[in-house]
């Protein structure tokens, strides 16, 4: 399986592209080349920056999969989804337990749990708007991808919490550590 991975090199993106790599996965970078150079030195890096629409990177090339670990804003999660477009299986966008509603909120919500208004006036990322942009991320790769609860991959109404339905269906179940 080819794998595109928009970061991958801190936070959540380093566990998944070593996920990846255990399953014997063909691992492609995407970023500033600024965080984590040390990580993955056997790895194809393309040199990119999401903040000034720097795509051009991925005018080449075919994956099975596109995992974003790097967008914050619609701007640009639809970017990456232009750039790539017609060369991607599947698209996997990697939200935030911050798209949640924080008050009314208790023990034992999943992804059920109501989400914060949709908030599309701003790229700047604080307490306030960082959820509710993220919000905005998923409900646009939603719309993009054409995802329905009818989905032979499941219900991705929601992308946040959906982690295991998605990268495991279906090539790397066998493989997966979250399975």
């Amino acid at each position: 399986m080819r794998i595109l991975v928009l970061g991958g090199t801190s936070f959540v993106g380093r566990a998944i592209v070593e996920e990846a790599l255990c399953a014997d996965a063909e691992v492609t970078l995407f970023g500033r080349g600024k965080t984590g150079t040390d990580l993955f030195p056997l790895l194809r890096r393309l040199i990119g920056d999401r903040d000034t629409g720097d795509y051009a990177a991925l005018h080449d090339g075919t994956w099975d999969a596109v995992v974003d670990v790097s967008g914050y804003v619609p701007r640009q999660v639809a970017q990456s989804m232009d750039a790539l477009r017609d060369r991607v299986g599947r698209y996997l966008f990697i939200s935030s337990h911050a798209v949640y509603q924080r008050t009314g909120v208790g023990p034992g919500s999943d992804e059920d749990t109501p989400r914060r208004p949709v908030v599309r006036d701003t790229e700047e990322l604080d307490d306030d708007t960082y959820g509710p942009l993220k919000v905005a991320c998923e409900d646009d790769v939603v719309a993009q991808e054409g995802y329905t609860s009818d989905s032979p991959h499941g219900d991705c109404e929601t992308v946040a919490g959906r982690l295991r339905t998605a990268v495991c269906a279906p090539v790397v179940k066998e493989h997966c550590a979250l399975c």
